[in-house]
């Protein structure tokens, strides 16, 4: 006798309204993938939920679609606070709460740095629905004008999206200070495409009624053809203008390729410039006006490759990207995978190629030792090369003229207030365990007058 098909998992079965099915259908969402069918019902219950599944899982749906659902009960007030690590993420979850929520009167505003103020305080104050924000500039909202807190004392739910980058020490400050200023009762959700010590330390230490879900196994995804090239570190730059040609001669989709510094996207950008091979630049120098602009014009694929540091490995949705290239192999095996993820998503094939020079072995061997996979090496057509090499050098030389002092002032100048702010927020830390410290010795003193009288 046949078994009986099992039958799919519908968003409604999972305790989603029929006008949020309604929209995904016309999105083209159909299924809940395994990451939204295991978290969105807990969600609902008003769990804490902490959660790890790779990149381009659905995670995003996972925590998005449940906060409208219950968002229904008390449209009223800032009802979700989703942070995130980046700018560009931020931006992207408004886009995805406004898509998911169409039709409706729901609002969203993003509150992150580069944009005026003034503006995001006028928006804050009218009460939006769902605020998606960056630490650093939410913080900024709260220490300066006191009244926000009466914007956010609603609040239901807090997202930590990419929670294993919110929970490194480098936003320490500005989460206590945010902690501080939401509702103590609120559910927390995590999520993240790694489950590192800092995330497993929440589920004991701050979290209640926690649901705990790790799809992610460091993995990367199934569908990516991982390879390596081995070159000289001299001519690196030249090897990569052979590895895009050979991928551009074939390819309509479109390439990141990943840096470790600002200073290096920036003069590969500039090369490229040089040499006539149309592509974009995004990194944390330019402004926010800026980053948008070349972020856009690679999404729409108006120009094929993007050169980015690993501002861009984490959360953002580029659907059409098909090769990833590490023009420096990333620093653990954690950022890796996050970076090959930008490819191979939805169901798509990519491909990943890696470069290393004689400096770059132990790393290399590293991330093949932490993903239990061993990569291909990329065949690489050496004939022009020659030739080539040529035009790449003469080209790097106007890329650094091209660039000028004022790049190098600018990198300077950032790098100077980054120090002056972890300095701050080391001189922050400081005081408020000072003042624990002394409420401490208060309590204990205050405890023991009371029992001698």
């Amino acid at each position: 006798m046949a078994c009986k098909a099992q039958s799919l998992v519908t968003f409604g079965d999972l305790g989603l309204s029929t006008w949020i099915e309604r929209n995904l259908r016309t999105l083209g969402i159909l299924q809940p993938t395994d990451i939204q069918q295991r978290c969105i019902p807990p969600i609902l219950e008003g769990r804490d939920v902490l959660a790890a599944a790779q990149t381009g899982s659905g995670k995003t749906a996972a925590f998005a679609l449940p906060i409208l659902e219950r968002l229904q009960t008390d449209p009223y007030g800032v009802f979700a606070v989703c942070l995130t690590p980046t700018r560009e993420l931020a931006i992207q979850l408004t886009e995805q709460f406004s898509v998911f929520c169409g039709g409706t009167s729901l609002k969203c505003e993003t509150i992150i740095g580069g944009d005026d103020v003034k503006v995001q305080a006028q928006r804050l104050a009218s009460r939006p629905h769902i605020v998606c924000a960056t630490p650093g500039r939410l913080m900024e909202h709260f220490v300066f004008d006191e009244s926000n807190s009466k914007n956010f004392s609603k609040v239901s739910t807090l997202v930590l999206d990419e929670a294993d980058r919110l929970l490194d020490p480098g936003f320490d400050a500005e989460l206590r200070i945010i902690l501080s200023k939401l509702p103590k009762q609120r559910q927390t959700l995590l999520f993240s495409a790694t489950m590192t010590q800092s995330i497993s330390a929440m589920k004991d230490m701050n979290l209640h009624n926690v649901f705990h879900v790790d799809l992610h196994n460091c993995q990367p995804v199934d569908k990516c053809k991982q390879c390596y090239c081995f070159v000289p570190a001299n001519v690196k730059e030249a090897y990569l203008v052979q590895v895009l040609s050979h991928f551009l001669a074939r390819l309509t989709a479109s390439m990141i390729v990943f840096t470790n510094s600002i200073k290096t996207c920036e003069l590969l950008h500039q090369i490229c410039v040089q040499l006539g091979i149309e592509s974009v630049s995004l990194h944390s120098l330019k402004k926010q006006k800026q980053r948008q602009e070349s972020l856009e014009r690679f999404r729409s694929q108006r120009v094929p490759i993007l050169f980015a540091t690993d501002v861009a490995s984490r959360g953002i949705d580029i659907p059409a990207v098909e090769v990833i290239i590490n023009y420096d192999p990333p620093r653990n095996v954690s950022d890796y995978v996050h970076r090959i993820g930008r490819t191979a998503r939805a169901e798509r094939s990519g491909e990943a190629v890696t470069l290393v020079t004689q400096h770059d072995v132990g790393r290399f061997l590293a991330i093949e030792k932490g993903t239990t996979q061993r990569m291909e090496q990329f065949e690489l057509n050496e004939q022009n090369f020659t030739s080539s090499l040529t035009r790449v050098i003469a080209a790097k030389r106007s890329a650094r003229l091209a660039m000028t002092q004022d790049f190098d002032s600018k990198l300077t100048n950032q790098k100077r207030e980054e120090k002056r702010r972890e300095e701050k927020r080391r001189e922050e830390k400081r005081r408020k365990d000072k003042i624990r410290e002394v409420e401490h010795v208060q309590k204990h003193f205050g405890n023991t007058t009371s029992h001698a009288g």
